[in-house]
């Protein structure tokens, strides 16, 4: 197993610790697509990368971001937003879905590659080339954070440890 993996759990959740290149690349084991199962077996990927819930970016198929767009467009089609919609919910989600980058997923013989888009990382979500990301993944959801911003975040769930695993069962059964 290379360095910087740490799959506990085999083919359900995984962290992966890796350094950014000088190509603002960072290169994965071939055992994510075990876990994120979007990622194609071979070739490369358009993706789109978005802001994460809860922190760092968010990667995903190109083909899911353009179907949340175009089916907002449609409900808007008949009614352009106005400058007093601003401040409603749905635009939330606009400004959500216009905040994103283009990634492409490169599967290699040996390694998968994703170069980090240029506007998260002059924003800080993610680092630029020599700095360290964790790459978190589960499920659909393929998440690249700044390793720093993520050790940070996870010590809120780690304090009540307990406390968040039964209220993530709980969740998890009425879903």
């Amino acid at each position: 197993m290379p360095r910087g993996d740490q799959v506990v759990a085999e083919g359900l959740l995984s962290t992966w610790v890796v350094e950014v290149d000088d190509y603002n690349r960072i290169r994965l084991p071939l055992n994510v697509r075990a876990i994120v199962r979007w990622i194609e077996l071979k070739g490369k990927q358009e993706c789109i990368g978005i802001p994460g819930s809860r922190g760092g970016i968010q990667v995903a198929p190109l083909t899911e971001h353009q179907e949340h767009v175009r089916r907002l467009a449609e409900a808007i089609a008949d009614k352009p937003p106005s400058a007093s919609e601003s401040p409603r919910d749905w635009v939330e989600v606009a400004r959500l879905l216009a905040t994103a980058w283009p990634v492409t997923v490169h599967v290699e013989a040996t390694r998968i590659s994703i170069t980090l888009p240029e506007p998260p990382r002059r924003a800080q979500q993610v680092p630029p080339a020599g700095g360290i990301v964790v790459v978190f993944g589960f499920g659909d959801i393929l998440e690249i954070w700044d390793a720093v911003k993520w050790h940070d975040h996870i010590r809120g769930p780690a304090r009540r440890k307990a406390a968040a695993l039964s209220e993530a069962l709980e969740a998890l059964e009425q879903r």
